[in-house]
C-alpha cells in the first residue's frame, strides 16, 4: 500500500515560469519532509508547463497537472484541493515562498490542537525579492466575527484539513481567499495562530491589482453584500474596522 502523505501543498501557476523554480525550491526546502506537491497549469502562454514538468521528474513527490483551459486562479485551486491526498492542505502561490521550518511547525500546531484551520505571519518583498514590509498578526483565534473585519489571514500562511479544503471551494470572485475564509468560519470552524514566528514570503508586484487599495476596498464591500449577503448597517460596521486596520496595513 501506498503511503499517503501528511500535507499536500496545492500550487496553482500561470504564466510563472521565471519564479517557479525558486518557489518550489522552498517547499522542497522543508525541514518537514512528508508532502506532496501539486502544480496545477491554468493553460499557461510561456514555459510553465516545460518548467513544471521538469521539476516534477526531478522528485516523485512533485505532481504536474495541466488543464487545457484557463479558468482562473480559483479554479486551479479547486483542482488541486480536488487531487490532495494529504491529511492536510496547505496553498502556496507560484511566485511566493516559504521559510523552512513552515511546514514543520504548523503540522505540530494542527496535531497538538486538533485544529482544522490555521495561519501564521509573513513578510512582504518585492519582485527582487528584498523585503517592504510585513504582516504580523497578533490574533491567536480569528472567528467569522473578527474575520469580516478585514482580511488578516494570508492565503500562503493557511493550512486546512483535507475535510474542510475539500468541503469549502474557492469562488470565482475577487478576493477569492478572503471569500474561502469567511465561508469556513461561518461554517463554525475557527482558525488558529500555528506559530508566532514569520513563516512564509508574500511577492508583491509592482502592477498587482491586489495592491491597489480602492480596487482592494471595492471587493470587500462586494463580498459583504454579494457573497455573505450582509444588510447595509453591519456591511458599514465592518467596512469602517476593514477601512482602520488599512490605515496602519504595513504590506
Amino acid at each position: 500500500m501506498v503511503k499517503t502523505p501528511v500535507v499536500s501543498v496545492v500550487m496553482p501557476a500561470y504564466n510563472a515560469a521565471a519564479y517557479l523554480p525558486k518557489t518550489v525550491q522552498s517547499v522542497l526546502d522543508q525541514t518537514f519532509k512528508d508532502f506532496e506537491l501539486l502544480i496545477i497549469d491554468d493553460d499557461s502562454t510561456d514555459q510553465t508547463a516545460e518548467v513544471g514538468q521538469q521539476l516534477a521528474a526531478s522528485d516523485s513527490r512533485i505532481r504536474f497537472v495541466h488543464l487545457d483551459d484557463n479558468q482562473g486562479v480559483a479554479n486551479a485551486r479547486n483542482v488541486g484541493v480536488a487531487n490532495a491526498e494529504g491529511q492536510y492542505v496547505a496553498f502556496l502561490d507560484s511566485d511566493d515562498l516559504w521559510l523552512p521550518d513552515k511546514l514543520k511547525l504548523q503540522v505540530a500546531f494542527m496535531q497538538q490542537h486538533q485544529a482544522a484551520f490555521s495561519y501564521c505571519s509573513y513578510d512582504v518583498v518585492d519582485d527582487h525579492g528584498t523585503k517592504i514590509g510585513e504582516r504580523k498578526i497578533s490574533e491567536a483565534r480569528l472567528d467569522y466575527h473578527e474575520m469580516l473585519k478585514g482580511n488578516r489571514i494570508g492565503l500562503l500562511t493557511v493550512m486546512l484539513t483535507r475535510e474542510i479544503a475539500q468541503k469549502y471551494p474557492f469562488s470565482k470572485i475577487n478576493h477569492e481567499d478572503y471569500a474561502c475564509w469567511l465561508s469556513i468560519a461561518r461554517g463554525g470552524t475557527l482558525a488558529y495562530l500555528a506559530s508566532d514566528r514569520i513563516l512564509a514570503q508574500y511577492r508583491k508586484h509592482q502592477t498587482s491589482l491586489s495592491s491597489n487599495k480602492l480596487q482592494a476596498a471595492q471587493w470587500t464591500w462586494t463580498i459583504y453584500r454579494q457573497h455573505e449577503h450582509l444588510n447595509i448597517f453591519k456591511s458599514l460596521y465592518y467596512f469602517l474596522h476593514y477601512s482602520l486596520m488599512g490605515i496602519t496595513d504595513k504590506r
